[in-house]
């Protein structure tokens, strides 16, 4: 669905996307929103009339009604138009309802049953299914401001030119953006533009841009290479392909559109695969034995659609290992002060104590490159009863009277651990640990950010795997760029253990949390030590032929519940991983760069 507006404070038009991708043309100055009509006709149902309110006839550009006004609005847009042309009818209906069959141009009071957003003169309403739209409403702001049609310059005060604003939002019907919000920005005069001006008129730039999505219908494509069967162990990869057109390569843009569907074993139901795969080439690098069903291939244009053979692709089960541990967790990310602290709790399992190494490195991150670094961080941690049990400022001057700093570079070299510089201000603690669950918290002496990277090793010598680390939970401020939670643990033995991954943001909302400021759309991606992108995740409820054994996970881990229902917001995002032996990172970011407080959590499952 699109939401458009104009703003009528600045007279700016702001847009809300949601679940579109935005396409801007290169070598183009206007500007796409990625969807265009099908050929032949874009049935407008004008209530203008119907719905207006008091103003004398005929209004000030001459227009005998509102709908009449709307008209030539039409016709000047339809002059640029050739495989799809704007009808219209008039109706005296009072209301429409978003989703149902007719395109309505309306006034109102409320939008799709919603109160407008302060300062808003018109909203216009889209859904489209990949490339294809199918329902457009354009919804004018009844009682917030004076209404009319006139010709000239802009007036800033007075009443507000319809006749402008609905020109800019048939724009939008038809697929067009802003060129002066396009990435990068466009310089450009047009009527597209988010801000109103004294333009009054579809410039070329706003002739351009429609005849580039209506002047020719896109050919029909062809699958002239089908898919084929498969069959995979689970933990292993496996890759789909197919040919369009007898090209291997294809990319998405506002006329065409490349998907690969999914449907589970013992399903009929096929579902785009999330995120969106638009290569002819599938690539599963780490197959779970929940990817086990049919899957197939679709090219879209605005008046087909292609769909491949469905092929099948079989899992044949992973034997999982007993005796498979993480040998290390760690995270990195901002710690600040307040809401920004950076926590990270981890579990002991067994029953007797181990020896942990613990990591608080800011400065010597600065010798990888990492910008923007903790310069003094202060390592603590706790136990179940937040009772101290250990602490450090700087990790040659290790508190803990059982530990030197020859100690603790001896243990770092052994587990693996980058070794610090002489003279860093990180901090370490190394200690024998009873079995229980542990707190450990990065701060500064003065009350600065920055970001920093806590690590949790199995010092053991040699590991034993009758007590472990059994999980890694993180909760720390998600920003953008560099700025995310990143949580890495290696996952150490001699076969594949099962583990449940879990980006927590709008849960965290809810009681008994109640956090103000989390993190209101988490995105989750796990990548291989490598740097291969293995899985990704924006909604724990996708794909729905997992939601059940994610809950049954959640329960044997003592995971606590995730919200159900959106609630104006996103979901938490889940995965439930059987991983090979090896490194991992689980990367923790907002959905369109949304940012907040987030938890991102580790969990070992039981065999």
């Amino acid at each position: 669905m699109r939401f458009d507006f104009f703003s009528a404070p600045a007279l700016r038009l702001a847009t809300f996307v949601v679940g579109l991708a935005v396409f801007s043309v290169p070598a183009k100055a206007f500007s796409l929103d990625g969807n265009s009509w099908a050929s032949g006709t874009i049935p407008m149902t004008l209530q203008l009339d119907a719905t207006a309110p008091d103003v004398t006839l005929p209004l000030s550009d001459g227009s005998v009604s509102w709908n009449a006004m709307v008209a030539t609005i039409l016709a000047d847009w339809n002059a640029n138009l050739s495989r799809t042309k704007f009808t219209s009818t008039t109706s005296t209906a009072k209301t429409s309802a978003f989703g149902d069959t007719t395109n309505s141009v309306l006034f109102d009071t409320l939008v799709d049953g919603d109160v407008f957003p302060f300062g808003v003169l018109a909203i216009t309403l889209s859904s489209s299914s990949p490339v294809r739209k199918d329902r457009s409403d354009v919804v004018v702001n009844k009682t917030a401001f004076t209404w009319n049609s006139y010709r000239g310059a802009l007036r800033t005060t007075g009443v507000v030119d319809l006749r402008r604003v609905l020109l800019h939002e048939f724009g939008h019907v038809l697929g067009l953006d802003h060129p002066d919000q396009a990435k990068p920005a466009q310089s450009v005069t047009a009527i597209m533009n988010s801000v109103v001006s004294n333009t009054e008129t579809l410039q070329l730039d706003d002739a351009n841009g429609a005849k580039f999505l209506y002047a020719a219908a896109a050919a029909k494509p062809i699958i002239t290479t089908q898919p084929s069967d498969r069959t995979v162990t689970a933990t292993g990869s496996v890759s789909f392909s197919v040919t369009v057109d007898g090209q291997t390569a294809v990319t998405n843009d506002a006329l065409h559109g490349y998907s690969w569907y999914f449907a589970p074993a013992n399903s009929t139901s096929f579902t785009e695969i999330s995120p969106i795969q638009s290569s002819t080439k599938l690539d599963l690098p780490l197959v779970q034995s929940s990817d086990a069903g049919r899957y197939l291939f679709t090219a879209i244009t605005a008046d087909h659609t292609v769909t491949s053979n469905a092929v099948t692709l079989t899992v044949n089960p992973a034997t999982l290992s007993t005796t498979t541990q993480l040998a290390n967790v760690a995270t990195r990310g901002v710690a600040g002060s307040g809401a920004k602290s950076m926590i990270v709790g981890f579990v002991i399992n067994g029953n007797k104590p181990k020896k942990i190494l613990l990591r608080a490195i800011g400065p010597t991150l600065a010798n990888f490159q990492v910008p923007g670094v903790l310069a003094d961080p202060i390592l603590s941690l706790k136990n179940s009863s937040a009772a101290d049990v250990a602490s450090n400022n700087d990790w040659e001057q290790p508190t803990n009277p059982s530990s030197t700093a020859a100690d603790i570079r001896a243990t770092s070299a052994r587990v693996g651990a980058f070794a610090l510089a002489a003279g860093s201000k990180d901090a370490v603690i190394l200690t024998t640990l009873n079995p229980g669950l542990y707190t450990a918290l990065v701060s500064s002496p003065t009350g600065a950010s920055g970001v920093v990277l806590l690590e949790a090793y199995d010092a053991d010598d040699p590991l034993d795997p009758a007590i472990k680390l059994s999980n890694l939970s993180t909760r720390g401020f998600v920003g953008t760029g560099g700025d995310i939670i990143i949580a890495g643990f290696v996952v150490s033995g001699p076969g594949p253990k099962t583990y449940l991954i879990r980006a927590v943001g709008p849960t965290l909302l809810d009681a008994p949390f109640k956090l103000s400021g989390a993190l209101i759309d988490p995105y989750l991606r796990i990548y291989r030590g490598d740097g291969t992108l293995l899985r990704e995740n924006d909604d724990w409820d996708a794909p729905a032929s997992l939601q059940n054994a994610i809950r049954v996970a959640a329960t044997k881990v003592g995971a606590f519940p995730l919200r159900e229902i959106r609630n104006n917001s996103g979901l938490d995002a889940v995965m439930l991983l059987t991983l090979p032996p090896g490194s991992y990172s689980a990367q923790m970011s907002g959905f369109e760069d949304v940012t907040g407080i987030g938890l991102i959590e580790v969990y070992e499952v039981p065999n």
